[in-house]
């Protein structure tokens, strides 16, 4: 027989009574399930109502998209755990939806339908509650149902037909015009500053002219690139699309030689931006092809520095920014030159990896997919295999961001060495550009490492860490991790908790992660010499934690969107971060199967108040 404190932790049954959660508990019994395993089918009769106690439990229902197509499974919701799924059960005819697949192994509780059915025709109260609930859940079903289809009808896929790897190309290849277009303003701001600003010396007006060349052959090929795309899928859209991409390549690192040679040349630290482009190709290029590339930027600024040395083409000298004879100095150009080609290699490597990866788990997937819609009768297998795709996939993307770091890591160090004064000797005042952007790559680590745990939470990989964990020693680290900065504004840091807190079954770094989060949220946008107070108080069966701050609050707009990613409100666009802080704090409280909600103004009209709580289980 379930417990009534399972059934607590039941949104469906919420402010229902011991008494009558027992009545409930009655008709219920446990079931496990292994991964892809299928729990029901859409079309079957409906006999109980489930509950996910642990898992994830997808709903697939199937499309027909033609009188002679196969019918297509599509996924319309993933229940978690606490939330109900079977509720057809409860109303006539009594027929299921949609078809229900485990994700990964799952524990649910399964209710009895009929008795549950006259249970609640019988009990006006329960009845009241439960169809209230149960209406709630239908409703918003129903809402995103629609909403999947409206995307599912109206995607460029479906219409045209595209293969994912040919719809994918051509969503790149627009987003590298579109960059062209950020990168175009962004020459012609950098080139006004340095001038106007900075006052560095060098010749603006080829500068302009060359952004205006790059303008005129960008509009080029955005007229172009809408040719590109037929009515129709055509055989031979992937190499029309290669050849495209590799011709805008081309052009663009033709570009940007010319535009270092007027902007100072060897002593121009945006040299490296070369790299982007390769990092760009891979996206949309073979491997050979984006190695040939790579050849081709190392020739084509070598041969620039050459011929600048030799005095072949004039040198033009960024003054007031670096010593007149920087670029005669054969030890600096060496260090640079090296720099630049092992830093080209390593990125055309490591993303020419990673590229052909996602490209072959990207056939695969629609290799896969081609045999569901002809091979009904294998779709339990396929199913299967689906499941161990998605958690290759998983595994895969935190892979990816893993392996991202290497080359992001490597122009760092180089960046290091430079401002050590290893590669010769620099100005303050190209110290300050360089330490700029050696702390925009910082910034950058930091979101990789934020991708990281968002992709390692989803996978799963947090249940490993769980142990016998101590409340308070873990507020003692996060108060301690963030005592520095209050310090530094003179602020007031209040702990308030019981002497005696329960162990508690956990993951203790990350949970230090998201208290982390919270306090230095707080800490942050709190005015100096404000007050933070970090309170924790046990309830019973589960501790709730709570970190207040009087600093301005946030936006009434803005409140219902802080736990989405990458979210950003209104006022703290202007500080650094990467707007993934409370989601990941959200992602952690609720793989303890506890809960987490923000809460402002919360005293005197100002300031914030984030409050989770989590379950105390015995250890």
């Amino acid at each position: 027989m379930v417990s009534t404190q399972a059934l607590k932790r039941v949104k469906l049954f919420e402010g229902l009574s011991d008494s009558e959660l027992e009545k409930i508990a009655s008709l219920s019994r446990r079931k496990e399930y292994k991964a892809g395993e299928i729990i029901f089918e859409e079309g079957g009769s409906a006999h109980d109502l489930y509950i996910v106690e642990g898992g994830e439990i997808v709903l697939e229902t199937r499309l027909d998209l033609g009188p002679y197509a196969a019918p297509r499974p599509t996924t319309i919701e993933v229940v978690t755990p606490g939330e109900a799924f079977g509720w057809s059960a409860l109303v006539e005819p009594h027929i299921l939806t949609s078809s229900a697949r485990c994700l990964k192994a799952a524990k649910v509780i399964a209710i009895e339908g009929s008795g549950l059915r006259h249970l609640t025709d019988g009990d006006a109260h329960i009845g009241q509650k439960v169809m209230t609930r149960l209406t709630s859940i239908v409703a918003s079903r129903l809402r995103d149902t629609r909403e999947k289809l409206n995307e599912f009808l109206a995607g460029g896929e479906l219409a045209l037909e595209y293969t994912p790897e040919e719809t994918a190309l051509l969503q790149r290849l627009y987003y590298s015009i579109t960059f062209r277009w950020v990168a175009i303003m962004g020459v012609v701001v950098i080139a006004f500053f340095a001038s106007y600003v900075f006052h560095i010396g060098f010749p603006t007006t080829p500068v302009y002219v060359i952004a205006a060349c790059i303008a005129a052959y960008n509009l080029l090929f955005q007229l172009w690139a809408r040719r590109l795309a037929p009515e129709s899928a055509s055989p031979d859209l992937l190499l029309r699309v290669r050849r495209f991409a590799t011709m805008e390549s081309v052009v663009d690192l033709l570009a940007l030689s010319v535009l270092l040679h007027f902007t100072g040349g060897i002593e121009n630290p945006f040299l490296f931006y070369f790299i982007f482009h390769i990092i760009g190709a891979t996206m949309l290029l073979p491997y050979r092809t984006v190695y040939w590339l790579a050849t081709l930027a190392v020739f084509l600024f070598g041969s620039l520095v050459g011929l600048e040395y030799f005095a072949v083409i004039p040198h033009v000298h960024l003054e007031g920014f670096v010593a007149a004879d920087l670029y005669r100095q054969e030890a600096y150009i060496l260090t640079v030159f090296l720099t630049f080609v092992t830093t080209l290699y390593i990125s055309a490597y490591m993303m020419t990896a990673i590229a052909g990866e996602l490209r072959k788990r990207q056939r695969e997937v629609v290799a896969l997919k081609d045999r569901l819609l002809t091979e009904s009768r294998a779709l339990k297998e396929a199913n299967e295999k689906l499941v161990e795709l998605d958690r290759m996939r998983t595994y895969f993307m935190g892979m990816v961001s893993h392996d991202l770091k290497s080359p992001i890591v490597a122009v760092e160090s180089y960046l290091q060495v430079i401002l050590g004064g290893f590669a010769g000797e620099i100005n303050e005042e190209q110290r300050e550009m360089l330490a700029r952007s050696s702390y925009r790559i910082g910034e950058l680590l930091n979101l990789i490492s934020d991708l990281l745990d968002v992709s390692r939470i989803e996978a799963g990989q947090i249940e490993r860490e769980f142990e016998a964990t101590s409340l308070s020693e873990v507020i003692a680290r996060s108060v301690e991790d963030v005592r520095a900065l209050a310090e530094e504004k003179e602020m007031e840091l209040w702990v308030e908790m019981p002497e005696q807190l329960p162990i508690i079954y956990a993951a203790p770094n990350r949970l230090q992660q998201a208290l982390n989060n919270l306090l230095g949220n707080a800490v942050k946008f709190t005015p100096e010499k404000g007050l933070v107070t970090l309170r924790l108080e046990s309830m019973g069966e589960h501790c709730q934690v709570e970190v207040i701050d009087t600093g301005p609050g946030i936006h009434a707009d803005d409140l219902p969107h802080i736990f989405e990613d990458f979210f950003r409100g209104r006022d703290a666009r202007t500080t650094k971060g990467t707007g993934l802080g409370l989601s990941i704090a959200k992602r952690i409280v609720e793989a303890h199967q506890g809960k987490i909600w923000a809460e402002s103004p919360c005293a005197d009209g100002k300031g914030s108040r984030f409050v989770f709580t989590l379950p105390i289980k015995p250890v």
